[in-house]
C-alpha cells in the first residue's frame, strides 16, 4: 500500500527567515501542554497555512539559542497558533510550557511543510484520522479543512491518550463534533471509558475492529496518521493488510528542518525501550534520548503511576533490568532516596541502545 510522508525541509539547514511576533495569550490545556497565540503583525499574511503545516521558533534556552518546529492549529484567518506538550526537560518545549510569558517577542519563520494533497477535495471522500498524543496538532488543522472545503467531506478520527486529562485540543474537538459529519473516537490507556474497544493499548485486533466499524464503502477514504514511531508503525500495517486500499499520509516529529549552531539537544539517538507493568510487557520503539522514560510511556499510551513528575512521589520508582540511564539536567531525588538498582522514571532517560525496566 502506498505510504507518503510529509515533505521536510532539507534538515541541516541553520539560518530561517524569522519574523518577529509578540505572544498574546498562553492557554494551559492539559498539566504538560499549552496553547500559544502569538500576533506577527504586519506579517501576518505570511502565516496563512495549508493544512498540517508548522512553523519554527527560534528560542533562546539557558544552553544557547535552539530551533523548535510545531504544528499551527489555528482556523485559517485568525492569529496563528501551537499547541506545544513538555517532552523533555531543559528543552524548547519546557521553555514555551513553563517560562514563556505574554507580551515576550520571538523569532518565527513562516510556515512550511507538505501534508494534505489538494487533489482530495476535488470528490468527496471519507479522511479517516489516527493520532496519539500530541500527534493530535498536525491533523486538527486536515479535519478542520476538510470539514470547510466540501460539505460532502466525512471526517473520522481516532485519537489515543494515556487518559482524559491528557486529551490535548479537547475543546476544539467537541466543538468540532458538533457537526454530523465529525465523529471522535477516543482510546485511554487507563481503562476509565470502561469499554474495550476504547481501553488500553491500541493493538491490531482493536484497530482492525475499529475499521470495520468506522470504514465506508460509499465514499473513497483517504488516512493521515502522526504519532510515536510505534503507533505508527502499527496503523501502517495493519491498514496494509485492508482488503479495500486506503492510501495513508504520515507525519513525524522526528526530523527538524533548521538546526542551530548553538543547540545542545538536537541528539539523533533513539532506544528502545521494554516496560513491565501489572504482568504485561510492553516494547516501546525509537525513544528520543531527550525524553524521560514517563514521557514516552505516556507517549506509547501506558499508563504509568506518578502524580508529580518531579522525582518527589516515587509512584514512578522502576527496577532497571538492563541497560543504562541518564539523569535528566539539574535532576535529583527528592526526599526518601532511590534504592540502588532501581530508578525514578519521571527523573530518567534512556542512556542506551535498550532499556529495559519493571514496575511489577
Amino acid at each position: 500500500m502506498p505510504q507518503r510522508k510529509q515533505l521536510h525541509s532539507t534538515e541541516g539547514r541553520s539560518h530561517p527567515n524569522t519574523v518577529p511576533c509578540s505572544v498574546k495569550e498562553i492557554q494551559r490545556l492539559t498539566s504538560n501542554s499549552v496553547l500559544v497565540t502569538f500576533d506577527p503583525g504586519a506579517a501576518l499574511p505570511r502565516f496563512r497555512h495549508t493544512p498540517g503545516q508548522r512553523i519554527t521558533f527560534c528560542l533562546p534556552l539557558e544552553s544557547g539559542s535552539c530551533y523548535r518546529s510545531y504544528n499551527l492549529v489555528n482556523h485559517p484567518g485568525s492569529l496563528p497558533q501551537v499547541a506545544v506538550k513538555q517532552v523533555s526537560k531543559g528543552g524548547g518545549s519546557q521553555y514555551l510550557n513553563q517560562h514563556l510569558q505574554p507580551g515576550d517577542v520571538l523569532n518565527v519563520a513562516p510556515p512550511e511543510g507538505h501534508l494534505y494533497n489538494p487533489e482530495i477535495d476535488h470528490t468527496a471522500h471519507h479522511i479517516l484520522l489516527f493520532a496519539a498524543g500530541s500527534g493530535i496538532t498536525p491533523l486538527i488543522s486536515v479535519a478542520r479543512h476538510a470539514l470547510s472545503a466540501r460539505p460532502d467531506h466525512k471526517v473520522t478520527l481516532i485519537y489515543a491518550n494515556s487518559s482524559a486529562r491528557n486529551i490535548m485540543l479537547r475543546d476544539k474537538l467537541e466543538d468540532m463534533a458538533g457537526s454530523a459529519r465529525f465523529e471522535v473516537f477516543h482510546i485511554l490507556g487507563d481503562g476509565a471509558t470502561g469499554e474495550d474497544l476504547s481501553t488500553g493499548r491500541l493493538d491490531q485486533a482493536k484497530l482492525n475492529r475499529l475499521l470495520t466499524q468506522f470504514r465506508d464503502d460509499s465514499l473513497p477514504e483517504v488516512a493521515f496518521q502522526s504519532g510515536p514511531s510505534g503507533f505508527m508503525n502499527l496503523i501502517g500495517e495493519v491498514l496494509g493488510q485492508q482488503n479495500r486500499e486506503l492510501p495513508l499520509f504520515s507525519y513525524s516529529f522526528l526530523e527538524q528542518p533548521f538546526r542551530h549552531q548553538d543547540d545542545q539537544l538536537t541528539s539523533e539517538a533513539l532506544s528502545n525501550l521494554t516496560v513491565s507493568i501489572g504482568g504485561i510487557t510492553r516494547e516501546i520503539q525509537d525513544v528520543p534520548r531527550g525524553q524521560t522514560l514517563l514521557e514516552a510511556a505516556d507517549n506509547a499510551g501506558i499508563a504509568m503511576p506518578a502524580n508529580c513528575r518531579s522525582g518527589i512521589c516515587h509512584r514512578c520508582k522502576a527496577r532497571l533490568i538492563s541497560g543504562h540511564t541518564v539523569g535528566m539536567p539539574g535532576s535529583a531525588s527528592v526526599g526518601r532516596p532511590v534504592p540502588k538498582g532501581w530508578i525514578l522514571c519521571c527523573q530518567q532517560r534512556p542512556g542506551s541502545d535498550l532499556v529495559e525496566i519493571s514496575l511489577d
